[in-house]
């Protein structure tokens, strides 16, 4: 008798699964119909069934309609870092932006002063309501006397008294050289040949908002002193700063005054030929024909700085312009309750913020980190008006308030970090996105009170640092 030939290796591989799929189908009370996998004749490799077809009796076993998502067991933690005593009473959260899950959180729906951390909000709510296309116009009216004009402000704390040309710390600003040399050739227009402008008043209109509140009770009394911020009014120069081109230069104690006075000087080189010119404070004619007028750069143009440079006076003009436009009438007092209902259309919960300025200069403004996390999620998701927000925030070791943060073996981050600074007396709080060392994107806030210092903000870079190196493996633990 003739030895029995071997199967080939693949016949045999098959003959094993059929083995093993026949005797899990008999345990579970099913059958099979073979015939349908066994061809007529000898097995061999080029005689099997390329899609065997296995029928399952119904058992009467309950089957779950979808196949539950496996469940995600993230596993790197940033707890040494976040237990850094340098950060003395710590809050924080982060989140994914795209699906809200929370990877990481501490007291985050405890409310705490932002600092400028605060900006994010303002910038958010200007966009919103704004949009970011809008620009504010500084205007000269004439009156029923040809030697009285009234300059007119609109709001715009970026006008600058510089030369057309000469840069101040606001790139694209308007110029009074520019509004000058308009209204001087306006008014020329309508006099006879030879007659020249003779302008001997100004009249300075800064009510576009009250005035009375430019300067919060709560803030740092020596704010304007150490060039932090100026009065918010609005008319004034170059944020009202004694040198135009330095960012924390001195602010002045009347701005609106300034700002006459530098109109004057401007309409002096333009051509006017009045010897003396008297500038008063008063209202402007409500008919009062516009002889010239220049615009701000757009609001765009404007939240960027405020958030690149942390500016302070643009914060808290663009928080007015959100009061007037809402109907608010542009008060200090109304932006308590005017921001937080602009935000909560964008879907954020009111109870998250309490607000008293739109800069973070005062320590009455409070927000929860949680809060921030969600705003930062939807300026994430967003392409309207709030898509611009996030390209506005400082970049790790590139640019604004982070230009030379991140330092050390920190400077992993640089390119990697958008984010706002924020710092007042007793808080260090830094908010924004990182992208992960997975490529994979966050939204995080953070927020130290106490005794802190240049060593908090030290130990808050390296805790983003942490969070960076986790990515979307970060563990709540």
């Amino acid at each position: 008798m003739p030895p029995a030939r071997a199967l080939p290796i693949a016949a045999r591989r098959w003959l094993t699964a059929v083995a093993a799929l026949v005797v899990t189908a008999l345990a579970a009370g099913g059958s099979f119909a073979l015939g349908a996998l066994v061809p007529e004749g000898e097995l061999s490799e080029g005689s099997l069934a390329p899609e065997p077809e296995v029928q399952v009796a119904d058992s009467g076993r309950v089957v779950p309609a979808t196949m539950p998502v496996p469940l995600r067991i993230r596993t790197c933690s940033v707890a040494e870092a976040s237990l850094n005593e340098a950060l003395g009473d710590f809050s924080g959260v982060v989140v994914d932006p795209y699906t809200g899950d929370v990877l990481f959180s501490r007291a985050s729906e405890a409310l705490v002063p932002p600092a400028s951390v605060m900006k994010i909000v303002t910038g958010a709510a200007a966009l919103a309501v704004l949009g970011p296309e809008m620009r504010f116009s500084t205007s000269v009216l004439a009156t029923d006397d040809p030697a009285r004009v009234v300059l007119v402000g609109g709001g715009d704390s970026t006008l600058s008294r510089l030369a057309t040309g000469t840069p101040s710390v606001y790139s694209g600003a308007a110029t009074l050289q520019n509004l000058a040399e308009k209204t001087i050739a306006t008014a020329q227009a309508g006099l006879p040949e030879g007659e020249r402008v003779t302008i001997t008043e100004v009249v300075v209109d800064a009510a576009l908002w009250p005035t009375e509140d430019a300067f919060d009770a709560s803030w740092s009394r020596d704010a304007a002193s150490n060039g932090f911020i100026s009065r918010v009014t609005a008319l004034q120069v170059d944020g009202d700063r004694d040198n135009p081109q330095v960012e924390l230069s001195k602010r002045g104690s009347d701005p609106v005054r300034r700002a006459g006075d530098e109109f004057v000087k401007a309409l002096r080189a333009a051509g006017n030929a009045g010897r003396y010119v008297k500038v008063t404070v008063g209202d402007a004619p409500v008919e009062g024909p516009v002889l010239a007028s220049v615009e701000s750069p757009p609001v765009s143009d404007l939240v960027r700085y405020m958030m690149k440079e942390s500016d302070n006076t643009l914060a808290e003009m663009l928080a007015r312009h959100v009061s007037l436009a809402q109907g608010a009438g542009g008060t200090a007092a109304s932006l308590a309750t005017v921001i937080p209902s602009v935000i909560a259309g964008l879907g954020l919960p009111p109870e998250g913020i309490v607000v008293q300025d739109g800069s973070g200069l005062s320590p009455l403004n409070q927000v929860s980190p949680a809060f921030i996390a969600l705003l930062l999620s939807e300026v994430a998701r967003g392409d309207g008006p709030l898509a611009s927000l996030r390209q506005s925030l400082p970049i790790a070791g590139v640019d604004g308030s982070l230009d030379d943060r991140f330092i050390g073996t920190n400077t992993i981050v640089h390119d990697r970090v958008q984010a706002k600074t924020g710092s007042i007396t007793g808080v260090r709080s830094l908010a924004g996105f990182v992208t992960g060392a997975d490529e994979e994107p966050l939204a995080f806030a953070f927020f130290a009170q106490g005794t802190v210092g240049d060593e908090t903000r030290f130990a808050i870079e390296s805790l983003v640092t942490a969070v960076y190196r986790c990515g979307s493996n970060l563990a709540d633990f």
